[in-house]
């Protein structure tokens, strides 16, 4: 999904009526690789997004600013400095190269006009943007790198262009001539992907369909009347993107362009600009998710891992305590048969009252009596049986702690939003799960999320909690005790309830149903048992961790959430 220099090239074009000779007025750094800048015009102000993401590295105006941090970084910082105000004197791109820069009129230090730049190289991994001051001295960059020379006072050098050219230079004769003398498996893709600035291979691909061949077609499979068909394939290409392009998403290839591509069903935009922010706006989002939900879920392994241990260790210590019995059974024939133990011998054989006919070796301690022998072994049982009950309880322990650390696992795993995995994070924090962060002077709390409210066929709103805290609240705060209440059987999920009292139409209970089986851990099971009662049967037991209750007097239904898709939310 690569932002190529044909697609910034309309994305520039696209830009200069919007935000020429805009003034700024605030810039922002919401995310350690993205910076906003908002830009005022008469009657209008357009905020520009920058990002330096490694994999979905854009520029385009935005309509909301994102969550900034209390304290601006150190480059937000010096951005404000030297660009709070000025004016935006241009936006250009180098050829069409991934390399965009802005030109700004700003005050100096004395107060003297000056102009700066911002560079903008939207190279992937190596994506970065720069201010620089009219004698190209770096003034900061958003990633410095010491071993590339990006840090203040260098002097800015563009990436090598790698000897590529613009289309446009090249004559058709000039064209037709340098595809005569490729080499013979030369790839024409490649080729023109290698040798003409703003081509990615998606581009360079395009270019052999629209002149009637596989993206795969090789020199030596060209005719001469072919060589004609590919210039003119590639300049009809640069002619659409100079003529303001076809912005389009193709579902298909999970890919963007500025230009059609043959024979692939396209998803058209308005422009560029609103393709790459609801696109790649929605690419990072995902990224983002995914990124936390695999922080979030290794953090909670780890713990998982630590019980786990745990749990073997009190195995072994149970079946230790298994030889309770015996010592106890031992210490009983000790007693029964005292006459035989004779002082200072190692063991003693007695017969078993409980197996006839047969004899019992009993090891005994030579430095101790008789009878100090007997209380031996039986204060090794009582030890046994102590131990026995202690890890009996732990294992217990051991046990409901993993259920809830399950629990937890799951809500990540069927997080949608970075706001539910915020809250599962607090939770984590509050039960000592993770690290307590230190608060920080002037922080606002984020307002908590609510339960999800869906609209059942009959129009009563049903309530699905998505973590445990949602959970309480619905099952506790949001519902009355005649409320109808489910959750999947004997699985972690969600509380769900139906805000209403009395018989319930069974449209309604069956959505209910499957919207709990569906965010439980049952969600990709043909078939999911659900339990539902009144909410006044279902109660925390003292000192239980959030989510966690028990119910009584419910019935269960049966429902496929493998197939389900819930509906809108309210």
């Amino acid at each position: 999904m690569p932002l190529d220099g044909l697609t910034i090239n309309v994305l520039i074009g696209e830009l200069k009526p919007l935000i020429l000779n805009g003034r700024v007025l605030k810039i922002y750094q919401p995310e350690e690789t993205t910076i906003t800048m908002q830009l005022r015009l008469p009657g209008k102000t357009h905020t520009l997004l920058f990002s330096a993401d490694p994999v979905y590295p854009r520029l385009h105006t935005i309509e909301e600013q994102p969550l900034n941090p209390q304290t601006p970084p150190n480059f937000c910082m010096l951005l404000r400095k030297y660009l709070e105000p000025s004016r935006l004197l241009g936006i250009e791109q180098r050829g069409l190269d991934r390399i965009i820069q802005l030109r700004f009129e700003a005050l100096d230090e004395v107060g003297k006009l000056t102009e700066l730049s911002l560079i903008f190289e939207v190279m992937s991994r190596q994506s970065n943007l720069y201010l620089v001051d009219s004698a190209g001295v770096i003034l900061d960059a958003l990633k410095r790198s010491p071993g590339r020379g990006i840090l203040p006072g260098g002097t800015y050098a563009a990436p090598p262009d790698q000897g590529k050219l613009q289309p446009t230079v090249l004559s058709p004769t000039e064209l037709v001539d340098e595809i005569r003398l490729l080499p013979a498996q030369t790839e024409i893709w490649k080729w023109i992907a290698d040798s003409f600035q703003g081509f990615s291979a998606v581009a360079a691909q395009e270019v052999a369909r629209r002149a009637g061949f596989p993206s795969t077609i090789t020199r030596a499979e060209l005719s001469e009347g072919d060589w004609t068909k590919v210039q003119q394939a590639l300049q009809g290409l640069v002619q659409e993107i100079a003529s303001g392009g076809n912005p389009c998403y193709y579902p298909e290839l999970d890919d963007f362009t500025a230009y059609t591509l043959t024979g692939y069903k396209g998803q058209s935009f308005a422009s560029v600009n609103n393709l790459l922010e609801t696109v790649l706006t929605g690419k990072q989002k995902e990224k983002q998710l995914a990124e936390s939900k695999t922080s979030l879920r290794r953090r909670v392994a780890q713990h998982l891992k630590r019980l786990n241990k745990k749990e073997a260790i009190h195995h072994l210590a149970l079946q230790k305590a298994e030889r309770a019995d015996l010592l106890r059974h031992q210490g009983e024939l000790l007693t029964a048969y005292f006459h035989l133990i004779r002082p200072g011998a190692q063991e003693v054989q007695v017969p078993d009252y409980t197996q006839e006919g047969q004899l019992v070796t009993i090891e005994l301690d030579p430095r101790l009596s008789p009878s100090a022998n007997i209380q031996r072994i039986f204060k090794r049982y009582h030890k046994a049986k102590a131990g026995q009950r202690h890890s009996e309880e732990l294992l217990a322990a051991i046990w409901a702690e993993k259920e809830y650390l399950e629990g937890i696992l799951l809500q990540i795993e069927l997080a949608d939003s970075t706001d539910l995995l915020k809250e599962i994070e607090a939770e984590l924090r509050r039960t000592g799960y993770l690290r307590a962060r230190a608060p920080k002077a002037k922080e606002k709390a984020a307002s908590p999320s609510g339960p999800e409210r869906y609209l059942s066929p009959d129009g009563l709103t049903i309530l699905v909690g998505r973590n445990n805290r949602q959970n309480d609240q619905l099952t506790f705060h949001l519902t009355g005790p005649n409320h109808l209440w489910l959750h999947a059987r004997g699985t972690p999920g969600s509380h769900v309830a139906v805000l209403a009292e009395g018989d319930i139409p069974n449209d309604t209970l069956l959505l209910a149903a499957q919207l709990a089986a569906y965010f439980s851990a049952q969600r990709n099971s043909p078939k999911a048992e659900v339990d539902y009662t009144l909410r006044k049967y279902v109660r925390k037991p003292k000192g239980a961790k959030p989510g966690f209750v028990h119910y009584e007097r419910a019935k269960t239904i049966v429902v496929n959430p493998s197939e389900f898709i819930p509906p809108p939310k309210q």
